[in-house]
């Protein structure tokens, strides 16, 4: 059986990845912190979670003698707010860490390496859908961190041979996820307040949690033997679409308002071209933007409910 090790696996994606890769007939074991959550690795396709920091020594003394067919690297930064508020911090967890995991391949000679990265590496580049060769500028201290590990990534599949795999994420969204724009619109929303920061017209690539999941294992799963890139996207959407359905998936008679403020680390528009993912791994996303914030919506209510 092929073995894979998952770091951030008991993060909002990294459990899906892993459930992903098990479902793919790899034993997967995890390595990172996180609260299961009434769960149990397991439950999430682990064959062996060990709670611990990501570095050179740990990954040895998790992996062993033991093969390992493919590493798949989830628990990087996940929010640009942190990123400023805590930059070193936000630049050992996505760099310093993707640096150990490479290092540990390159001494063991043999891994398939897959980074999970963001869009936030391309910043603002007006309206256009991006590709995976357009240009990078981030806007961000996440998305410079971001871009380094990529780079790192790279400068070990030039040099050193280790075949490297990124994903760029979009907008992940889905049930479990306690923090970000839905997380806290749809406390807002509960709460009767129906102001938002921005115009709404903020245009995102939104993907279901459980299609990326499917991606980020689709990619691990296919060594190319080089550093290749894929985006992580689904369906464009504004801000104030998606708050909207949200509202209603809530069944809450709200509109939501915008005050026009634009944030200067906030790109307008953030969308991806899919195609290369579609083309060289035949993967195709099934989980429906209105669906996928009824989903939401439905797993949100049910734990504030049991929160209150």
């Amino acid at each position: 059986m092929s073995r894979a090790v998952v770091l951030g696996a008991a993060g909002f994606i990294g459990r899906r990845a892993a459930r992903a890769l098990a479902q793919r007939g790899l034993e997967v074991i995890g390595l990172g912190h996180g609260d299961w959550a009434g769960s149990a690795p397991a439950d999430w396709g682990l064959a062996r979670w060990q709670a611990g920091d990501i570095g050179l020594e740990t990954l040895d003394a998790l992996v062993g003698d033991a093969d390992v067919d493919v590493y798949l690297h989830c628990a990087g930064g996940s929010a640009v707010g942190a990123s400023y508020a805590a930059p070193l911090t936000d630049f050992h967890r996505s760099v310093s860490t993707t640096a150990a995991l490479l290092e540990h391949v390159r001494r063991r000679g043999r891994g398939r390496v897959v980074l999970a990265s963001s869009a936030a590496v391309y910043g603002d580049q007006g309206d256009v859908d991006l590709t995976e060769t357009s240009v990078r500028s981030p806007m961000s201290p996440y998305g410079f961190h971001k871009q380094a590990a990529e780079q790192v990534g790279d400068s070990y599949a030039r040099f050193f041979g280790v075949d490297v795999g990124v994903v760029r994420l979009f907008s992940v969204y889905g049930e479990g996820l306690r923090k970000q724009l839905l997380w806290d619109a749809a406390n807002k929303l509960m709460r009767g307040e129906t102001g938002f920061f921005g115009t709404g017209h903020e245009l995102r690539d939104w993907i279901h949690v459980d299609d990326a999941a499917t991606l980020l294992a689709a990619v691990a799963t296919t060594p190319s033997g080089r550093f290749d890139v894929y985006n992580g996207g689904h369906v464009h959407a504004s801000t104030r679409q998606v708050l909207g359905t949200l509202a209603q998936a809530l069944d809450l008679p709200l509109v939501p308002a915008f005050n026009g403020e634009a944030h200067s680390g906030n790109p307008r528009r953030l969308t991806a071209d899919c195609s290369h993912a579609r083309r060289q791994l035949g993967w195709t996303p099934t989980v429906a933007l209105a669906d996928g914030l009824r989903r939401y919506a439905r797993w949100f209510l049910q734990a504030h409910g049991s929160a209150a």
